[in-house]
């Protein structure tokens, strides 16, 4: 049984091709024989036209006139073949049998058909295949009595007729049999790519049951896309867990630290160096609550509700204003759409607050902000006038600690998370956010939220 289960084809891929366009072929051909066989009788008696009995009757007192100058019928019958360019088909009423010259040889059962018919009064058309035989004409020669019949193509089509059915038929039979083939080998890859998708967009617990029903390629694949994904999601929760871990673990001495440079503060010990130890603190306690912040993002876990954009963004953006007033910067806003859509509200403000403290941060002199909303999403475009981005650059600053290197440097203060909790937040919401340089340079940022997201 196992050797059985080893040599079956339909356990590969190439096997089950080649078996499919084998039975296609088969299929196709047998069926086109059966409509032939169907729909082009090999024999059928008729009445023949005059023109038909006018031409044997010239052809047969041609051979009445030629008779004398031969010894045997056969090279008679044959010269008037040639001569006339015409088939002829003779049966010997005494014997039987019979001879033809000038066409296609005739089957067994066409020959006992013409001698059933050899002794017929009256002239007859019998179809043979693509041909027709007309007569029976007697003639004598040296005392034996033949009787011919002139055989000719089918004026009604023949072969032509019969390729009218054939044709279309095996076109239809084979393009059925073949988008069958195609939507069952289709089929299993559109839901791996599915699945994929799926994975791609953060979905780690995605994966495919092709395997449990196929044993060719397409199920090794189907196995090896899961054995892929399994990894990518323990690589997935360990990246996220040893950010959280870590995280936490630097909580505990940056406490004390703090603490120790209180105490430092309060005994004089060296001011300018305590400042400096507790600037870089504060920087890391910063770093910290970011690594946290895009740990608890990327945990794909909203806690969905219905929002007022308005009531839930106005006191974001007067802190944002009055940041950028102390900063000696514009910040020009649209009115904040009075709608209510389905988010996570601090996922949201967070996304929206980096966004908007990156843009003060880097801007030159000021920091335009729009709202538009259409097509039940919500969009707002973030532009500042600083020194801008290159267009691969843009495709790079949501990556967590990408830093560009020249035109925004690490005096900002940025460490390169924000931009990247902001699109883990984003995603959250299934929505979007890209970058990407301005006109009129700086960079331009642009958010889209669906209004309706996670509608259940």
């Amino acid at each position: 049984m196992k050797f059985l289960a080893f040599i079956n084809p339909t356990r590969r891929l190439v096997g089950r091709l080649f078996l499919w366009f084998w039975v296609t072929l088969v299929l196709t051909a047998v069926t086109s024989a059966w409509l032939a066989r169907m729909f082009y009788q090999p024999f059928q008696i008729e009445q023949p036209s005059n023109t038909d009995i006018q031409e044997l009757v010239s052809m047969v007192n041609e051979l009445e006139m030629r008779k004398a100058d031969y010894d045997r019928f056969r090279p008679l019958l044959r010269d008037l073949s040639i001569r006339k360019r015409r088939s002829f088909i003779s049966v010997n009423l005494d014997s039987g049998r019979v001879m033809s010259d000038g066409g296609p040889p005739l089957r067994q059962d066409e020959e006992n058909l013409l001698a059933q018919f050899a002794r017929q009064s009256n002239y007859i058309s019998v179809q043979l295949g693509p041909m027709v035989a007309v007569g029976p004409v007697l003639v004598d020669f040296n005392g034996t009595s033949h009787a011919v019949f002139w055989r000719h193509p089918d004026g009604k089509g023949g072969p032509e007729r019969l390729f009218t059915w054939l044709i279309p038929t095996a076109v239809i039979i084979s393009a059925l049999f073949c988008w069958l083939f195609a939507k069952s080998i289709v089929r299993p890859i559109r839901h791996l790519q599915h699945t994929g998708r799926k994975l791609a967009e953060g979905d780690w617990q995605a994966r495919t049951d092709i395997k449990a029903f196929r044993r060719d390629e397409i199920g090794e694949l189907a196995a090896d896309f899961n054995l892929m994904a399994e990894q990518l999601s323990t690589m997935w929760s360990g990246q996220k867990r040893l950010l959280a871990d870590i995280s936490h673990e630097l909580r505990s001495p940056l406490a004390r630290m703090q603490m120790a440079i209180g105490l430092a503060h309060q005994q004089e010990v060296d001011t300018p160096t305590l400042d400096r130890i507790e600037r870089e603190a504060i920087r890391m306690e910063a770093l910290i609550n970011q690594l946290l912040q895009l740990t608890r993002a990327e945990a794909g876990k909203p806690a969905l509700g219905k929002v007022n954009l308005r009531e839930t963004m106005r006191e974001l953006f007067q802190d944002a204003a009055f940041e950028a007033s102390t900063n000696s910067k514009h910040f020009n806003c649209d009115e904040i759409p009075d709608i209510v859509l389905r988010a996570d509200a601090t996922q949201l403000n967070s996304a929206v607050e980096n966004v908007l403290r990156n843009a003060i941060r880097y801007a030159d002199t000021q920091v335009e902000v729009a709202f538009t909303v259409k097509d039940d999403q919500v969009t707002l475009v973030v532009q500042d006038d600083g020194p801008g981005l290159t267009p691969q650059e843009c495709e790079e600053i949501f990556r967590p600690f990408y830093r560009p290197s020249a035109s925004r440097e690490r005096k900002s203060g940025g460490v390169g998370l924000g931009l990247a909790i902001a699109q883990a937040a984003i995603a959250l919401h299934r929505g979007t956010i890209s970058a990407k340089p301005a006109d009129s340079g700086g960079l331009v940022v642009t958010i889209t939220v669906p209004l309706g997201n996670e509608r259940e």
